[in-house]
């Protein structure tokens, strides 16, 4: 059995949100669906879903029912947000992992394709962990363009080579490389664990709990 690779002493994390952080793929099915009755679109299952989770919605919307109306967006923001904040709930030993991390003085933060990021993962009860959140809101180009990654470490007035990115999608795993920072992989959200190591991921985990294990951590007074 391979050991694990070991991350070089880092003292910046950042995170994806859906399916890395939080399973948001039953609260996403259950509007996506209310959307479709609304709109005489054909159902979803929660597997489809999986597989769109990560990308823009627009682009979510049309790789599940082969086009895109932006009155689906502005129906779905309006009246079904709320409705899929009461249905996010943090993967099993989230907080507890990101307790850990805080607690070893690595500074966090959260890179993640959705509008409106913040009522988001306030709602998820995460917020209190994080130096900065940025969402499409604050980018002129989402991921898998590595411009949220280095608006996440300017802000914290971090680089990327003492920096990592845990993800569960390849969008994810592009993100960090065009980035030049350290891309973990993480099963969640579904994906197969030899695709996202063929995206680059150092290392594929079953859990975010896994993580701590991996990382030397930098002694006091790294930079």
């Amino acid at each position: 059995m391979n050991r694990p690779r070991m991350v070089h002493p880092v003292n910046t994390a950042l995170f994806d949100f859906d399916m890395t952080l939080v399973d948001s793929s039953f609260g996403i099915s259950f509007c996506l669906n209310r959307l479709a009755s609304s709109f005489g679109l054909p159902c979803v299952e929660r597997e489809e879903v999986l597989g769109t989770i990560g990308y823009p919605m627009d682009q979510a919307m049309e790789m599940l029912w082969g086009r895109f109306d932006p009155s689906w967006i502005d129906h779905y923001r309006e009246h079904l947000v709320p409705l899929e904040y009461e249905r996010l709930a943090p993967f099993p030993g989230v907080p507890e992992t990101l307790e850990e991390l805080m607690g070893r003085k690595i500074l966090m933060g959260v890179v993640s394709n959705r509008k409106r990021l913040v009522p988001a993962v306030k709602s998820s009860g995460l917020g209190r962990f994080f130096h900065t959140l940025v969402g499409m809101d604050d980018v002129s180009r989402p991921k898998p363009d590595p411009e949220p990654v280095r608006v996440a470490l300017k802000r914290m007035g971090r680089n990327p080579q003492k920096a990592l990115m845990a993800g569960d999608s390849e969008v994810d795993a592009i993100t960090a490389r065009e980035a030049g920072v350290t891309f973990i992989g993480l099963t969640t959200g579904g994906r197969a664990r030899c695709d996202l190591f063929a995206e680059g991921a150092l290392e594929v985990l079953d859990e975010l709990a896994e993580l701590p294990g991996l990382i030397a951590f930098p002694t006091e007074g790294v930079s």
